[in-house]
């Protein structure tokens, strides 16, 4: 099929690719006048660029005619946009001014559209997390950076485990993109955090709001979306990094090796990053059972072909052992564990997850054909539940886990980003994915199954002087075969699931510092296998589950609308949101009571939801005060269960984030200097839906954070100094699974880090 798909545009996009039109020009310092070299040109819908000369100037050859939206930017420098019209064999002249700004926001995103786009052109709600804002959070989670993205929560499970929550929604309703493809694991379980290691990330995207159009099922929060630097963006033939982490709260030591080069058109790199972290220590004690280890690595080779195409091919590994906190472990109870700092008692689980990924990109004519296919698989292993072999008075030991669930994806993706069509451009795309979940071991949480699913897509962007406008549709059509289990009462079966969706949204630049947008959207999920099948204890959530078999797939309709603000020296963000989520599946406390475990039963009901809120950021840097900046960010999110008017779980209460920095190019032999100081203040969560969810009170924690650089002939070393919860707050989480048992949130935490780079 996807031979026939790109035989068929191949053919209807065939034309000349003589190259008769250009822009040209130079860019300039606006308070000195002087050339810049090495600032960035680019054409986001053409997915072109170029870099300017040591005299600033700069050419791009156009494959066609048309209007088109350009983006220059400089490191410390305001980016500017300007837009131009192209006519048949016109060589265009455009010199830019850049000021000098001290105020830095992500310029691209590649996640929010099909091609890549600059932020203040695009319609969706972006937040992009930076390089640096990643290692101030280095030796932890990979998701450990977003904690700072105002409407992004994390759902925690001590340290070890943190789940995204995109304003309300988590678990299945947030997709995780690795890279471009789909992170495919146990996701649907409140205690599973992504399996990606922050060694293999450099840069994060978070896209708010429904994005199934180009994503399909699960993307009703949101999109997280990890990323590795571009490959060909490397030039040294060798070059690596060293890093070592401490953090005190958890005794946690960690280490990561990165090496890369280029020769040539041919270009590598690999990732290695190991962790053991003890017990949290909170201002009450120890979280037992809260150790971990894990190791995870990355490689990827690629080579770039004189025509403008290339290859990457690349695979991943992570494995995780980490223990499983349960109630019993408090009080008493817990001192006849007589655990060591690091020591593991049951339950606890092993995660591994592997895949490999290729993707290929292909000029046809003057248009672009992308493929990324990829094949991963992960196992969840839990020991210390089983029920075979108990006796009254103890426990018989066995070797085997009592739980094991293995989950294997394959999934393509092809698109191709066609010529233009007067001023439309735009992208058609086709998707698959098959999935297989086997149950491997005694305990069945949920069946054996598997899940077929496939879409096309169309979307389109029309490119104006100040406006540009997004539409598009996505048609889904999945299939899911459950095995028979005698363990869950279940008969072998099949259903089927169509979803049409699809957005349109506007930006509007009336001035180069402005920038308003609106984006309407459709999105779906389909239910998941514990939420149709589930019989039983899932220990991870101490709930006894039922399932629904005749659940329907949910889905939303959003409003979402942004406005944003950028000069030198301020950037301000507001952003507003709507989402109608129809047929919203949830767990719902019966008044039955488990006779084995003791444990709450729950069904799997369904209901109209909506959730409404929004976002703020504001970042100042006063002119007459050079290197300081202040920073504020905010969020608010409310859902309610359209039928009952009962909250809807999980949504966290509002919350207010500042700091006060204070940067130096430069101070004695120290470059990179940085400084950060500022509390993060939230609200009492007073609507709790679930019984888990007991009130909190509100409270205000302060971290602080130092970082420098230093250099020497042949080395760059860089090193983070991070103090979290500073003055050793006492505090309930809201959104820790360890709320219902008054379990404190960790208290004062020294994070120190060291990298060492060389050869760059």
């Amino acid at each position: 099929m996807l031979r026939l798909f790109v035989a068929a545009i191949a053919l209807w996009l065939s034309v000349t690719t003589a190259f008769a039109q250009s822009i040209s020009g130079q860019i300039t310092d606006g308070e000195t006048g002087q050339p810049l070299p090495g600032a960035t040109v680019l054409l986001p819908t053409l997915d072109l660029g170029t870099t300017t000369t040591l005299e600033g100037r700069y050419q791009i050859d156009l494959p066609h005619t048309g209007s088109f939206r350009i983006t220059f930017s400089f490191v410390g420098y305001k980016t500017e946009t300007r837009s131009i019209d192209i006519g048949e064999n016109e060589t265009a002249t455009l010199d830019i001014v850049l000021t000098p700004s001290f105020v830095e926001i992500g310029d691209v995103t590649v996640t929010a559209r099909a091609r890549a786009s600059d932020v203040l052109s695009t319609p969706q709600s972006v937040a992009l997390v930076d390089e640096g804002e990643l290692a101030r959070s280095t030796g932890g989670s990979a998701m450990d950076a977003l904690d700072g993205v105002a409407g992004v929560r994390l759902l925690r499970t001590g340290p070890a485990v943190a789940k995204p929550v995109i304003r309300g929604l988590t678990s299945q309703r947030v997709l995780v993109i690795a890279d471009g493809v789909r992170q495919e694991g146990q996701g649907w379980g409140d205690e599973h955090g992504p399996e990606i290691g922050s060694t293999n990330v450099d840069r994060i995207e978070v896209l708010r709001g429904p994005s199934s159009l180009l994503y399909g099922s699960d993307a009703l929060g949101g999109v997280i979306h990890t990323m590795h630097d571009d490959l060909f963006d490397l030039e040294a033939p060798f070059s690596g990094s060293i890093g070592l982490t401490g953090i005190s709260g958890s005794q946690q030591g960690s280490g990561d090796l990165a090496f890369s080069g280029r020769s040539g058109n041919w270009a590598y790199d690999g990732r290695l990053g190991l962790l053991n972290a003890g017990h949290v220590s909170t201002p009450n004690g120890l979280i037992l059972n809260t150790a971990q280890e894990q190791l995870s690595g990355g490689i990827r080779f690629g080579r770039e072909f004189e025509s403008g195409g290339r290859v990457v091919l690349s695979g991943t590994s992570f494995t995780s052992t980490l223990g499983l906190f349960e109630p019993d472990f408090l009080g008493e109870e817990g001192e006849e564990l007589n655990l060591g700092r690091h020591d593991l008692a049951e339950p606890f689980q092993e995660i591994s997850h592997y895949s490999s990924r290729a993707q290929a990109e292909v000029p046809i004519g003057r248009s672009r054909l992308e493929v990324i296919s990829a094949i991963q698989q992960n196992n969840r292993r839990e020991f210390g539940h089983h029920h075979e072999g108990e006796e009254e008075g103890g426990h018989e030991e066995e070797e085997g886990p009592a739980l094991h669930l293995q989950l294997t994806t394959a999934t393509t993706d092809a698109r191709v980003h066609h010529r233009p069509i007067g001023r439309i451009f735009g992208t058609i795309g086709i998707s698959g994915m098959w999935q297989k979940n086997e149950t491997l071991a005694e305990e069945t949480l949920i069946p054996g199954a598997r899940t077929l699913n496939g879409a096309v897509y169309v979307t389109e962007e029309l490119v104006l002087p100040s406006v540009t406008l997004d539409a598009g549709v996505r048609l889904d059509l999945r299939s899911l075969e459950n095995d028979s289990s005698d363990e869950l009462g279940l008969t072998a079966g099949s259903r089927n699931y169509t979803a049409v969706t699809g957005a349109v949204g506007v930006a509007w630049q009336p001035r180069g510092d402005l920038s308003v947008a609106a984006n309407l959207g459709r999105a779906f999920r389909a239910p998941q296998l514990i939420e149709l099948f589930g019989n039983g204890v899932h220990e991870g959530t101490l709930r006894f589950e039922r399932g629904n078999s005749d659940l329907i797939p949910e889905t939303s309709l959003a409003l979402d609308g942004v406005m944003r603000y950028l000069t030198p020296h301020m950037y301000a963000e507001v952003s507003g949101f709507v989402n109608q989520i129809s047929s919203y599946i949830f767990p719902r406390a019966t008044s039955e009571i488990d006779d084995v475990s003791g444990l709450v039963i729950y069904d799997y009901s369904q209901a109209d939801a909506r959730l409404i809120g929004g976002e703020f950021r504001v970042d100042i840097h006063p002119h007459v005060f050079h290197g300081v900046g202040f920073h504020f960010s905010g969020d608010l999110t409310q859902g309610v269960n359209r039928e009952t008017d009962e909250p809807l779980p999980f949504v966290p209460p509002a919350r207010l984030q500042t700091a006060l920095e204070y940067k130096a190019e430069f101070v004695g032999p120290v470059r990179d200097f940085e400084l950060q100081i500022g509390p993060s203040i939230v609200a009492s969560q007073n609507r709790p839906e679930l019984l888990e969810e007991v009130p909190t009170n509100s409270y205000s924690v302060w971290d602080a954070s130092l970082s420098a650089s230093f250099a020497t002939s042949s080395l760059d070393v860089s090193t983070t100094l991070s103090i979290n919860n500073l003055f050793n707050k006492s505090y309930v989480d809201p959104m820790s699974r360890f709320r219902p048992y008054g379990v404190l949130s960790m208290g004062r935490s020294v994070r120190l880090g060291l990298r060492v780079s060389f050869g760059g």
